[in-house]
């Protein structure tokens, strides 16, 4: 099972390095891949705490898909003997479908970071599509699985 997760995982770096990404946003700034960044605010940020997340990790399973949405259970480091560095990825398919994915596929998402303790890895980032509401100011978010990117489809 480990062999297969790694040969996947092969495939989809070589995917991703073939894939123009969109610019991931916080406010003005341009955001470079910030797993270190994330997994320490897992840690040290009490509940509710609000940062700007863009991820690259390996989808460890879906968590659960209800009422639109997919959850995802991501490793960032992608040692998957490790735990404490994992984030629940939720997309909500209102914005597009995602392309077929399983265990050990590599996924890049663009959204909110919460610190959250209803969700089973202490974390979550959401908000992995364009801003609907042209009043709000919100930064659109993205997710690529597989090269293929959803949640900016208007």
């Amino acid at each position: 099972m480990k062999f297969l997760i790694l040969l996947s995982l092969l495939v989809s770096v070589t995917a991703f390095a073939n894939t123009d990404l969109p610019t991931c946003k916080n406010k003005m700034e341009d955001l470079q891949i910030n797993n270190e960044q994330v997994i320490e605010w897992r840690s040290t940020q009490k509940p509710k705490f609000l940062g700007r997340a863009f991820i690259q990790g390996v989808i460890v399973s879906e968590i659960e898909n209800r009422q639109g949405h997919v959850h995802f259970e991501v490793d960032l480091d992608k040692d998957l003997s490790t735990t404490n560095d994992r984030v629940e990825v939720i997309y909500n398919i209102e914005f597009g479908n995602l392309p077929d994915y399983r265990a050990g596929d590599e996924l890049i998402a663009c959204g909110d970071f919460i610190v959250d303790s209803w969700s089973p890895m202490g974390a979550v980032v959401h908000w992995l599509h364009y801003n609907p509401k042209v009043k709000n100011k919100h930064e659109d978010g993205f997710i690529v699985i597989h090269g293929e990117l959803a949640g900016l489809n208007k």
